[in-house]
């Protein structure tokens, strides 16, 4: 290090990050080592970075987990309930119960790997949400919405066929191929002599938790997807099975450009995890049981489920015979022991 008149030169540029920074660094290369998906680790970044950065503006006296203490991570949790987001609104409890869990998650791997963390921080209180009813649609509703599709855009009908028929999420919709890296396509004919068709979601292609899973299909929305590829699917060099009008991939925004125009047409809202909410509620009331259907929508416990068992008792949907040119019915379950809608 250069001296000048016997004192150390300060280094220009960049302050060095503090310990609790290095720590955070710590804390993604685990994650990343896990491995997380890309979204997992930017919603730590939004999140986690966000609230490390605030710490040093605003307490740069806090440089280790022995520094913070309940107080200081309080006051960060009343500064967001407050604060604006994009549109000038205040953010929204699912943002901040987003937030509060991504530092949870944080303070708890703190512990395990021996850093100092306030018993206190990991006994505060969590982001209370709001309960909504989730959206979940009629079979009149998806008649409506399949009405209003593109004909000549045949991969929005099957797009919503494959969101209620499977119960994916809006990723792994996008992330279907014709065929994997692996070589194997994602529409799995392999039980196709016992009569079981299934559609596979692969974990480097959307899903969540990286949780690869089969979900079963009816033939019908495999024969759907068959003739699509056969007929209508431009050949373009991307594996994916939708390709839009411009002959690339859906991505988020697409399906989301999708969904917007069907609510346009339709009169009532519609979003692709609707979908996935109706799924649940009409294979529960079909007969799936707990471990099939856990396993096809990709939880990792049963949590979620026991509220799609309520909400399957408390709204017709409609003729249990009707959704099933849609949904599955269990090999093992006959429609006459499914549950009625509605009772």
């Amino acid at each position: 290090m250069q001296v000048i008149d016997g004192a150390p030169a300060r280094r220009h540029g960049p302050a060095a990050p503090t310990p609790l920074m290095e720590a955070y660094a710590h804390f993604r290369l685990d994650r990343q080592a896990i491995p997380c998906s890309k979204a997992t680790m930017l919603t730590y970044e939004y999140t986690l970075g966000a609230f490390l950065r605030w710490v040093a503006r605003e307490h740069p006296e806090v440089r280790r987990f022995e520094d913070l203490d309940v107080v200081v991570v309080r006051q960060y949790r009343a500064e967001m309930a407050e604060r604006q987001g994009v549109h000038g609104k205040t953010l929204t409890p699912e943002t901040l119960s987003g937030a509060d869990r991504s530092m949870r998650t944080f303070f708890r791997w703190a512990v395990a790997e021996g850093y100092p963390v306030a018993p206190r921080i990991l006994q505060m209180p969590k982001v209370r949400v709001p309960w909504k009813e989730p959206t979940r649609f009629h079979i009149n509703q998806l008649r409506s919405i399949l009405g209003a599709c593109n004909p000549q855009r045949p991969q929005e009908a099957l797009a919503v066929r494959i969101l209620v028929g499977a119960g994916v999420r809006r990723a792994e919709l996008s992330g279907i191929a014709v065929q994997g890296p692996d070589g194997l396509p994602d529409l799995m004919l392999d039980s196709f002599d016992r009569g079981v068709v299934e559609l596979r979601i692969r974990g480097d292609a959307g899903a969540k938790g990286r949780r690869a899973r089969r979900v079963p299909i009816v033939m019908k929305l495999g024969a759907e997807i068959k003739r699509y590829v056969a007929r209508f699917r431009p050949e373009v060099e991307y594996l994916e099975l939708l390709i839009n009008e411009n002959g690339r991939p859906y991505r988020n925004w697409g399906v989301d450009a999708m969904m917007d125009r069907l609510q346009e047409a339709v009169g009532f809202r519609i979003h692709a995890h609707g979908f996935r909410h109706t799924f649940a509620t009409v294979a529960t009331q079909l007969g799936w049981n707990f471990e099939r259907l856990r396993s096809a929508m990709g939880h990792e416990d049963y949590m979620t489920l026991h509220r799609y068992v309520r909400l399957a008792m408390d709204r017709d949907l409609g003729r249990l015979e009707d959704w099933t040119e849609f949904i599955a019915v269990p090999p093992h379950v006959g429609l006459s022991r499914a549950v009625p809608m509605g009772r």
